[in-house]
This record gives structure tokens, C-alpha cells and sequence, in this order.
């Protein structure tokens, strides 16, 4: 978050943007329900005048709980290891529930490996990679992804604009790892979005 005054009282996120958008209160609220403060006010200086959102923590009285609930056009009928992905959107999905958009990659995939390991599925934390070229190491590449029951390789990020090669990136990465099926999940608006990524 940009400040947090008073105490900790208040929240005062700012943005330089033609106009405060929907994404821009979600983060804000989402910082209310990780400090317990008691407002948020966004801050815009990117129109033509001065724009502010004050946003009372309503979050205190009402905590409702995550419910997953798969629907019938989820990636489960269109994917390899049908129960795996399904447990593996739940736990995206109550991580975003529960943070909410505006908070950077690592605190996502991090949040990520705690409701991983609640839900007992085994993962590993792959931060560097082997580079070779024809059979020589040339060096290690630092990539940050989790490998989940070492079946489905999930790179967890947050941004506005999620690179088109990323999807290539991530099958470079199942080539490398000799897995078939990975996940992008994209933390960064009101709504997260999951998409798949095969081989072949």
C-alpha cells in the first residue's frame, strides 16, 4: 500500500489513471482486510482533476467464507489429471477470495504454498532452472513456479496485461521439467483468471 496514517487508522492508496476504476477500490479493500483499518481512500492525480474514494471498513461486520464450488464448464473436463486441477483452481480461487487483487506476484505464490500444503497437496518451490544447450550447461535461469504432485507446473503472477508469451514460456518449462499440462493464474483483478497450458 502507498500510506497508512493515523495509527494505521487509514489506508490512502494512490493512482495516476484517466479515472478510479472497480480494480482500483478491490485493492484498496483488500488492503482493509489485511490491516484492519477503519478506511481506505483512493487517491487519483491521472484526469483532469483531482479524484478521491473513501471506502469505510465494512469487512469487520460481515467475514463471509470461501466456498468452492466447480462448475460445469470448469477446466476439470478439458484437462489431464482432472481431480488434481480441480483441487489446484479451489486453491487459486480461495487465495484470490481471500487477499483480494493489488498485492505482488510473491505474495500470491507464497499464499499459494500455504493453501497447498493445508489441502494436502505436495509441491515443490522451483526458483532456478538448468540452461543447456546440446548437452552442456550453459548456466541457471531463475523461474519461480511451483510443481504440484510433480504433475501440473503453476505459475502464479499478478498483472494488468498478461504477456502473450507467457503461455509460451510455461510450455518451454514442460518441455524442460518432460511435464505435459501447466497452469498460468493471473491474480491481479477483481477476478482471477486460470488458464491452461499443454503440450502438444
Amino acid at each position: 500500500m502507498d500510506l497508512w496514517v493515523d495509527g494505521g487508522k487509514i489506508v490512502i492508496e494512490i493512482k495516476v489513471a484517466p479515472a478510479i476504476e472497480a480494480v482500483h477500490k478491490a485493492q484498496a479493500i483488500s488492503y482493509l482486510k489485511v490491516t484492519d483499518a477503519d478506511l481506505a481512500i483512493v487517491v487519483n492525480y491521472g484526469g483532469p482533476v483531482l479524484e478521491d474514494q473513501r471506502l469505510p471498513n465494512f469487512l469487520r461486520d460481515r467475514q463471509p467464507e470461501f466456498v468452492w464450488q466447480q462448475d460445469g464448464q470448469s477446466l476439470r473436463e478439458v484437462l489431464l489429471y482432472p481431480d488434481l486441477v480441480n483441487a489446484l483452481q479451489r486453491v487459486c480461487h480461495c487465495v484470490h477470495f481471500t487477499l483480494g487483487p493489488g498485492f505482488l506476484h510473491q505474495v500470491y505464490r507464497r499464499a499459494t504454498m500455504i493453501e497447498l500444503r493445508h489441502s494436502g497437496l505436495s509441491y515443490r518451490y522451483l526458483k532456478r532452472l538448468p540452461v543447456e544447450y546440446e548437452g552442456q550447461l550453459l548456466g541457471h535461469e531463475d523461474v519461480r513456479l511451483i510443481l504440484i504432485e510433480d504433475r501440473v507446473l503453476l505459475a502464479t503472477f499478478a498483472l494488468k496485461g498478461a504477456a502473450d508469451a507467457m503461455p509460451n514460456r510455461l510450455r518451454a518449462r514442460l518441455r524442460q521439467l518432460g511435464l505435459e499440462l501447466g497452469i498460468l493464474a493471473n491474480f491481479h483483478g477483481t477476478r482471477l483468471v486460470i488458464t491452461p497450458v499443454r503440450l502438444g
